[in-house]
């Protein structure tokens, strides 16, 4: 993956899975995470993986785009794919990977300066310094996250003084103005009030139109609500993976059953 090219180049098929998963494990220290994971993520569809906390979700959500290279004691076995190329072969560029797999996390981040800023962060770092094409993107990026309407008109206030929800949209225009393929969401609404979450939802819905999503969640309402795919991680294990209606409605694993019903969890 020397340059964005590569990635371009690799992602003509739209029929191909635009993240293959082959046998991968991980493991934090002498701790294993992860068992010999196998799956597809298919193009322009949301995929959500469920479970009980500690059981991998999030660390192979942040393996999609080397997330956990910044965890000096994990280590990843298998191969992982992302437009057909081996995101951990050698000579990846991070910064390149990074631009097309975006990511959302749990917790809101804005940056300490305007909201026009926060959008602009990404395309200025990757050189862009016209105003007028900049513009173009932070009200592209902000209508996409559901959040022009709201601070058209105040873009030189500081994110800080948005609301939680408000927030974690301006974080999600952040993340589509460096124009990515693929956004990762690590349980983007677990701290929000249940309207913010829905608005949250709405946006995840419409971004479907253009962009291949993966969230993690622990709702499972919520993985109903906005998924096409739904996998069920238990004790660091891929127990089963379908289409969401076939998970909630008739999963072929007891276990998947028993979760789904609140028998543990």
């Amino acid at each position: 993956m020397s340059d964005s090219m590569d990635l371009h180049s690799m992602g003509n098929d739209p029929n191909a899975p635009v993240i293959k998963v082959n046998n991968v494990s991980v493991h934090y220290g002498e701790t294993q995470a992860l068992f010999n994971i196998n799956m597809n993520i298919e193009r322009k569809k949301i995929t959500a993986f469920i479970g009980p906390s500690g059981c991998g979700k999030s660390t192979l959500l942040r393996a999609f785009n080397r997330m956990n290279d910044v965890i000096p004691e994990c280590r990843l076995t298998g191969e992982l794919s992302v437009f057909g190329l081996d995101v951990n072969g050698e000579g990846v560029r991070l910064e390149t990977l990074r631009k097309k797999v975006g990511m959302v996390f749990q917790k809101s981040n804005p940056f300490p300066m305007s909201i026009y800023n926060n959008v602009a962060f990404g395309p200025r770092m990757r050189g862009l310094k016209e105003k007028d094409a900049l513009d173009e993107i932070i009200e592209g990026s902000l209508k996409q996250a559901d959040l022009w309407l709201e601070v058209k008109d105040k873009l030189s206030v500081s994110a800080l003084n948005l609301s939680g929800g408000q927030q974690q949209r301006l974080c999600i225009a952040r993340a589509l103005a460096n124009e990515p393929e693929i956004i990762l969401m690590d349980e983007p609404a677990s701290a929000l009030d249940p309207i913010s979450t829905a608005k949250i939802e709405e946006t995840i819905q419409e971004l479907k139109e253009h962009y291949t999503i993966v969230i993690v969640t622990h709702n499972l309402q919520q993985a109903g609500r906005c998924s096409d795919y739904t996998a069920f991680f238990y004790l660091g294990k891929l127990i089963e993976m379908n289409a969401t209606n076939t998970i909630f409605q008739k999963p072929k694993e007891k276990r998947t059953e028993d979760y789904i019903t609140g028998k543990f969890g």
